[in-house]
């Protein structure tokens, strides 16, 4: 500083009025008496009076760093929060941390800079991604007591798992005839895909809890999933919300996912129409909504439940999926199709323009052997909007 304070000096241009005033008090240099401070990638002066509220859409970071877009926070200095974007550190920007309502009011929150596919269509997973991965996660088998007695579910820990650090979740449910165990077995090894996924940067790590229906129904399940699931599972493993208050559950809502394959995917829309207030993320595979009769009835369901629930279009997502030769086809696709030409719903699976999308892999039939992959093609589109 004191170097590019005297070549000001001798161009006559004094110190103090070269720099502008700091709309914020973070000292990053005291230097002759003058405090000075970093916004915008340029230095400041910080006032003698100086006040805070003007900082919100700041960013606090040396000049040669840029502001970050996102509110990802890796590292906390003295200097300010920084993140990393790009493979580049970057400063958070101060409005990250405003007065942000994050129960069900994502508006004033940063985009993420994640690149969406508008248009996804089928497309399996590498082949190998169904080997053992060099870098695996673990699959914990959970007993717990539930409104419906004693149950079981199946967690799985990405490879690297901190009970520090805070993860997306995503519930998925198996089919008629399955069990909690059906989605990790040797038959669908989802658990693989899911490691090689993560290990090769196509998806962020987070926790895949897989539950069962087989003490209640298909379409109630969602009581257990509320009131026994979720803070069972919450309350152990370390996801978004601060706690298993009823408030900290819809508070962390963007930051948890509901799908479901079959009957499964009867649960998925039952969630869907019955807790849109803790869970932003839906993907119904291979099956139609329950809750209703007639493709316009499903539709309209949905969209009635969204209507009650007072959320705007970019605070819940919908990515559904089957194939053209499943049996679940001639039912799932009317109800779709109604769903277009509602105003709830817009139609892309990218998700900062929209938040409903529908995939038809061509020829496919009603077996997890393909369902895996719609989840290879679906998941990485989650937890960008929050």
């Amino acid at each position: 500083m004191k170097y590019i304070a005297s070549l000001l000096l001798l161009a006559g241009i004094s110190t103090v009025s070269a720099y502008d005033n700091c709309n914020a008090c973070g000292v990053v240099l005291e230097e002759d008496g003058i405090k000075w401070g970093v916004e915008n990638n340029d230095w400041c002066i910080i006032p003698s009076k100086c006040s805070n509220t003007s900082a919100l859409n700041k960013c606090f970071s040396f000049p040669e760093y840029l502001c970050c877009d996102g509110c990802n926070v890796v590292e906390e200095t003295a200097e300010g929060k920084w993140g990393v974007e790009n493979n580049h550190w970057c400063g958070i920007k101060d409005s990250c941390f405003g007065n942000n309502n994050s129960n069900n009011n994502n508006d004033n929150q940063p985009k993420s800079n994640y690149k969406y596919n508008s248009a996804i269509q089928f497309k399996e997973a590498p082949y190998d991604y169904q080997n053992p991965c060099q870098q695996a996660g673990k699959i914990v088998k959970e007993s717990y007591n539930g409104v419906n007695g004693g149950n079981t579910l199946n967690v799985y820990l990405p490879y690297g798992y901190d009970k520090n650090k805070q993860y997306n979740i995503f519930y998925l449910m198996h089919g008629g005839g399955e069990n909690e165990n059906t989605i990790f077995s040797n038959d669908v090894k989802l658990n693989n895909i899911l490691d090689h996924m993560i290990m090769k940067g196509e998806l962020e790590p987070l926790i895949v809890v897989t539950p069962t229906f087989n003490k209640c129904e298909a379409r109630t399940f969602y009581k257990e999933f509320r009131e026994s699931v979720i803070p069972f599972v919450e309350g152990k493993y370390s996801t978004y919300a601060k706690s298993t208050s009823p408030a900290d559950i819809k508070a962390s809502r963007m930051h948890r996912a509901f799908g479901g394959f079959s009957m499964g995917s009867a649960s998925t829309w039952a969630v869907l129409v019955n807790s849109l207030d803790i869970v932003a993320y839906y993907m119904p595979l291979s099956g139609d909504n329950w809750e209703a009769n007639g493709g316009y009835g499903k539709a309209k369901s949905v969209a009635d439940a969204i209507d009650k629930s007072g959320l705007s279009k970019n605070q819940y997502f919908i990515f559904c999926a089957t194939g053209s030769e499943d049996i679940a086809y001639p039912n799932m696709n009317p109800q779709i199709d109604e769903m277009k030409k509602m105003p709830q719903f817009v139609y892309t699976s990218d998700f900062s323009k929209g938040n409903f999308y529908y995939l038809v892999a061509n020829g496919k039939t009603h077996w997890w052997g393909y369902v895996k992959h719609y989840i290879y093609d679906a998941l990485p589109s989650f937890f960008h909007e929050y």
